[in-house]
């Protein structure tokens, strides 16, 4: 048995809570999708896969079972530890070939794109014809570009129909605004990427075609705040909040030659709560903007964002009602004043600072998003997407930066 077995440890992977009528217990599921589909783990169970940690070997276990008063029969452990061992589930020789595997292929990237993912979601056709007339009447063709090319622009990246009017406002602006050369993203990691920024050194495929990535740009930015991190580079594949923001600007910008650099955010650093104060932010800051004056490019920065998450489908007791969208719409206008004042880090604190009890998802790539355009944004939309049944809201805001 080896070392990982010895002290089994389970993979970076998601445990949620299951009590289904007599099922009850937890469900793992692997965010890389290493490890295919779900895991049922029964409460009756549930102790034993809790000292997967790294720290316990299989004799532990069992004799802090014992200890507990809840000894399992002989040969259990060692024989769940196989099982999840050749599931891939367990942080050991075969599981991390195999995610090194996987990530390896995707960053490979066959032809040198990453493909679309998500076609088929609400409001996103994937039929390319009917993709087309549901994008040219969310946003239609501009009549004329009347504006110059804004810093930066924040966007929902909630599904193309819950969002609608949040696209509509952002991109609808941009679509009369002349174009930039290159479109830096920054999209929200809701996978749990470690570092702040991930970059992707693939391109981006689109039913409307292909999006060339800036590879160059991006290589800049790793060459000042570290290399990329392959498993967080795997995450950009299944992740939306970028892939809405590269098919938005393929409509918008249909026949105009243009650049992109996505980048998937994790959280900053920061004890206080202020980003301005870590060294490693002024790094991260001072990294793109020499990356953006070394291409020359005319550059404007996008967050594909939302606010918060509220409600029975988060793990709340309280039911969607007025009184709460009322106190969240307040709060949630506070926090964006604070980036219609230029005061990112001010923005960034008021969320993070109290410990984010409304599960504002987009701080990262909004705080990066104001603090490179610089400057006072403007409001365009703010928008709540409530269920039907109360279960839950999803807030978010579209921005631009002039």
């Amino acid at each position: 048995m080896s070392d990982a077995s010895e002290r089994p440890r389970l993979r970076p992977v998601e445990v949620h809570r299951l009590a289904d009528g007599a099922r009850r217990g937890i469900v793992l599921i692997d965010p890389l999708e290493v490890a295919t589909g779900q895991c049922f783990i029964p409460q009756a169970v549930v102790p034993i896969v809790a000292r997967f940690d790294g720290e316990h070997t299989v004799e532990e276990v069992e004799s802090e079972l014992r200890a507990a008063g809840r000894p399992s029969p002989p040969g259990f452990v060692a024989n769940l530890v196989r099982q999840l061992d050749d599931a891939l589930w367990l942080d050991s020789p075969r599981g991390r070939d195999a995610e090194r595997a996987a990530c390896g292929a995707f960053l490979a990237g066959g032809d040198g794109a990453r493909p679309a993912r998500h076609p088929g979601s609400a409001g996103y056709p994937a039929q390319a014809t009917a993709l087309r007339a549901r994008l040219r009447d969310l946003v239609p063709p501009a009549e004329r570009v009347a504006q110059p090319t804004p810093r930066g622009l924040i966007a929902p990246h909630i599904d193309l129909l819950r969002g609608d009017a949040g696209y509509r406002a952002a991109y609808g602006h941009l679509a009369a605004c002349e174009p930039a050369d290159l479109y830096v993203i920054f999209g929200t990691g809701h996978k749990g990427p470690k570092a702040p920024v991930t970059g992707l050194l693939l391109d981006w495929d689109t039913p409307l075609g292909r999006v060339t990535t800036d590879r160059a740009f991006i290589e800049r930015v790793h060459r000042e705040v570290g290399e990329i991190d392959p498993r967080d580079a795997f995450l950009h594949r299944d992740e939306h909040s970028l892939e809405f923001q590269v098919l938005m600007l393929s409509h918008v910008l249909q026949g105009r030659p243009f650049m992109v650099a996505g980048f998937l955010c994790g959280s900053l650093p920061s004890a206080s709560g202020e980003p301005d104060q870590e060294a490693y932010v002024r790094t991260l800051l001072a990294a793109f903007h020499l990356a953006a004056s070394a291409s020359g490019k005319k550059v404007c920065y996008v967050a594909g964002a939302d606010m918060a998450h509220l409600g029975p489908f988060f793990g709340d007791a309280r039911a969607i009602d007025q009184p709460l969208l009322h106190r969240l719409e307040q709060d949630d206008r506070a926090r964006l004043a604070q980036l219609s004042a230029g005061r990112p880090s001010a923005f960034h604190r008021q969320i993070e600072g109290d410990g984010n009890g409304d599960r504002v998802c987009g701080t990262t790539p909004m705080y990066l998003c104001a603090a490179l355009a610089g400057g006072p944004a403007e409001l365009l939309h703010y928008g709540q997407a409530v269920a039907d049944d109360s279960s839950q809201v999803v807030s978010f805001a579209s921005m631009v930066f002039r």
